[in-house]
């Protein structure tokens, strides 16, 4: 089930209202006053079915509506009752409001539906401790789920395949602001060494529940985790750290070699050596070659 507005149908009675009985001279009204008026369209299975109710508020009290299953205006309070009589008497009023539905409420849907009936995004689901467990110690098992939208889901705790009915909390549905929300479920627990909990998440965004297990471990296996991630994160320093040291002397060696070194002003040789000790001819020496070759045939031309 949805809903929905329909604006103009509240402007086009708010308007009337103004006009109506308990607002004419005569009528005991405070001086100070709030009057509303709020119409939500509701929808079952799409658009099979759609119930508009325009509800009129004085002072923040309902005294009268239109329910488009009874097709007329019901009076819900004495104040209401004047004009629920008069506008019930409006023929053209009572078919505009019953167009409603049809005009408002399932266009409106087909406008919307694209990025929020039909918009699915799946959940995160992350499983953490509260503390570090400890084995016989109580402890709370936390199911985070986050990002997902609709908000239909469904969020289960298990331990060892069975679910998990007491000592389960959760925070509620709480919306992050960008059209997706999030929910925590947790579990009081005593875990025993060998205990597997999983949290069982369903979601029309999934294509399959995801299931995010839990293991019970003793406080030895943890400190040999712990102590293990330690001896990983120092290796990793000082891997890199061999790293930059071998980048660094490897380009002071390169900087260092003859062969990087400016030519000089004297050096005239056609010839040089190369790293590897083999002759090579240089750029510059190249064009000077076939510059003297040029002014050699040229001057053999004009003799």
């Amino acid at each position: 089930m949805g809903a929905g507005r329909a604006p103009w149908v509240v402007a086009l009675l708010v308007n009337l209202m103004r006009l109506d009985s308990f607002m004419i001279e005569g009528r005991d009204s405070p001086e100070n006053f709030v009057i509303q008026a709020k119409a939500d369209c509701y929808f079952t299975n799409g658009t099979e079915k759609v119930h508009l109710l325009v509800r009129f508020i004085f002072n923040l009290e309902e005294y009268l509506h239109f329910d488009s299953d009874l097709g007329m205006f019901v009076a819900l309070t004495e104040l209401g009752e004047p004009d629920a009589d008069q506008w019930n008497k409006r023929l053209d009023l009572l078919e505009t409001s019953r167009a409603a539905v049809n005009m408002v409420c399932r266009q409106k849907y087909k406008l919307g539906a694209p990025f929020t009936v039909e918009r699915n995004v799946p959940p995160e689901v992350t499983v953490y401790p509260e503390r570090t467990p400890l084995l016989q110690q109580h402890n709370l098992l936390l199911c985070s789920v986050t990002g997902f939208y609709p908000g239909d889901i469904s969020v289960k705790w298990f331990r060892n395949g069975q679910e998990e009915r007491s000592g389960v909390m959760s925070t509620g549905l709480v919306r992050n602001g960008d059209w997706t929300f999030q929910t925590t479920v947790m579990l009081e627990m005593i875990p025993e060494l060998g205990d597997i909990y999983s949290c069982l998440v369903e979601h029309p965004g999934l294509l399959r529940p995801v299931s995010v297990a839990w293991m019970a471990q003793s406080e030895y296996s943890w400190k040999k985790i712990l102590s293990g991630a330690a001896v990983f994160l120092l290796g990793l320093i000082v891997f890199l750290v061999g790293v930059v040291i071998h980048l660094k002397a490897q380009k002071a060696s390169v900087e260092t070699q003859p062969g990087n070194e400016e030519t000089k002003d004297g050096e005239d040789d056609l010839w040089h050596r190369n790293d590897h000790n083999h002759e090579v001819l240089t750029s510059q020496s190249i064009c000077k070659m076939l510059l003297e070759r040029s002014i050699y045939n040229h001057r053999q031309a004009n003799m």
